[in-house]
């Protein structure tokens, strides 16, 4: 049988004698050539090249096409090609753990953990792994070692933060004020990270003007570097809106796709959707819940063409056989995440803009809807160190034009799929859970279990700001914590008039 190697010379039409590089593999990606790109890792591996450390770059362009089995690859090419030393162990640990696979990273670092080797890196990223799993008890301990060895470190004082209620550890926050007045202001994230953490602290102490202060700061900090543009967010909610309608979707042919275990979850970031998710994931016929962005990899050859899909695939190529590739390479992405039988509970980032690609292509696919509060909703993105993808977040007037797009297209969508989606809200389910979940299980074709209450005794991984909340039983503590902090409300309703033409959004 040939090699992979072999039909990938045919399919990309190049010279057998030519060198390929990792910048083919970046270019392919950067165009949206999914399929090229893939063919391309899947060359190198094959052919296992003396690439060393830059295996790392592979596995991270596997990862960002969606390809979880070939980042697994590349990661362990680079743990065998390098020479072996914490740094590496450390760095392959890192790899492993973004991948997703946890305890692999946690069996990486944990000799030098047994070792007490004084590297703070080893304990941050045990730490942070373990409470992503839920252990809190050992996350907490591993970042404090981490501290112990390197108190200038914001992200893992963010981190244990998150994870812990500060009435219960007395002498920790002057630990990190005392941290805090010894750092170097040169490094602005840092100083970001250490300020949202004092937040968090003060926020627990119920210091709530002194938590305002540092959030303020803390958003200040990435506002001034932030890009976002809340005109071209609003174009593209336009045009979402304009390309996908009932005369251009019947004008599209019926995707043959009978996949139906993916279950999307849609809604604003910090509206519920992680609990929700981990709430699902207690089901015995649920596989998972993350956010893996199966949507955003198989549709990498739209690039911007994603906003009027319909128009767009009828304008190329058999346009049957493009809603089946999507539908694909969605289902591939989505079971290399969760493998085995059953549902799997998509709650990506990037899920609302792509919903009506992903609607059209799997038509029976369901959906649920989960709103909340706007101003605790609101409040709850300001609050959130986001890694990435949210630079709307760091602005009050930013996030309220932010919500009022994401209203516009969620309910564009509810309007063109109302049969397939399922509409609660997030205070509903923490006040009568059993009820709204009997509901959504009805909406699913499932039956409810009663260890879906038990979510947060589950190992299912967290990725998200909710790290520490959707580990502790079911509690209606979260309702209501904007009116906290009366500034940001206020300033809140201003914006949001601004941009609603007079009205609230709420």
């Amino acid at each position: 049988m040939a090699t992979f190697s072999g039909f990938l010379l045919g399919i990309i039409q190049v010279n057998v004698s030519s060198q390929y590089s990792l910048n083919d593999i970046l270019s392919a990606v950067r165009e949206g050539k999914r399929t090229e790109a893939q063919a391309l890792i899947t060359y190198f591996i094959e052919t296992e090249p003396d690439l060393k450390t830059d295996w790392s770059k592979v596995a991270a362009l596997a990862q960002r096409i969606g390809d979880i089995k070939l980042a697994r690859q590349a990661a362990d090419f680079f743990h065998q090609s390098c020479v072996k030393s914490a740094e590496t162990d450390i760095h392959y640990a890192g790899l492993c753990a973004e991948i997703g696979d946890l305890n692999k990273a946690l069996r990486v670092v944990s000799p030098y953990i047994a070792r007490k080797v004084a590297l703070p890196s080893v304990y941050h990223l045990a730490g942070t792994v373990q409470a992503q799993q839920g252990m809190l008890q050992g996350a907490r301990l591993n970042l404090l070692q981490a501290l112990a060895l390197a108190p200038h470190l914001g992200i893992s004082w963010y981190t244990l933060a998150s994870i812990v209620d500060f009435n219960q550890h007395p002498g920790l926050l002057q630990k990190m004020e005392f941290a805090f007045s010894q750092l170097q202001a040169d490094d602005q994230r840092n100083v970001q990270q250490f300020m949202y953490a004092l937040a968090k602290a003060f926020n627990d102490l119920r210091e709530y003007a002194k938590a305002w202060e540092f959030y303020k700061a803390g958003a200040q900090i990435m506002a001034n570097i932030s890009e976002y543009s809340v005109d071209d967010n609003t174009r593209e909610i336009n045009r979402l809106i304009a390309g996908f309608n009932n005369t251009s979707l019947q004008q599209l042919p019926q995707s043959r796709s009978t996949y139906n275990k993916g279950v999307a979850v849609l809604g604003l970031p910090r509206s519920g959707t992680t609990l929700l998710g981990q709430m699902l994931c207690a089901h015995s016929k649920v596989k998972g819940a993350g956010e893996f962005n199966a949507i955003g990899a198989a549709c990498m050859h739209l690039r911007d063409n994603f906003t009027d899909f319909p128009s767009f695939i009828a304008r190329h190529g058999h346009s049957v056989a493009a809603l089946e590739h999507i539908a694909n390479i969605y289902q591939q992405v989505a079971e290399q995440r969760y493998s085995g039988q059953g549902y799997i509970i998509d709650k990506s980032l990037n899920l609302n803009r792509h919903f009506g690609i992903w609607a059209q292509v799997m038509p029976l696919g369901k959906a649920i809807y989960i709103s909340r509060n706007d101003e605790d909703t609101a409040w709850s993105c300001f609050k959130s160190n986001f890694r990435s993808q949210a630079g709307w977040s760091w602005s009050v007037s930013h996030i309220a034009a932010y919500i009022k797009n994401e209203r516009r297209l969620l309910q564009h969508w509810q309007k063109l799929y109302a049969n397939r989606i399922l509409h609660i809200r997030y205070e509903d389910l923490v006040a009568r859970p059993q009820e709204v979940l009997t509901k959504i299980c009805q909406h699913l074709g499932l039956q409810y279990e009663p260890a879906m209450l038990s979510f947060y005794k589950s190992s299912s991984p967290v990725f998200t700001s909710s790290i520490g909340q959707v580990h502790q039983p079911l509690h209606q503590g979260n309702i209501g914590l904007s009116q906290h902090y009366p500034d940001f409300v206020s300033q809140l309703a201003q914006a949001s008039r601004a941009v609603s033409g007079g009205e609230d959004i709420s």
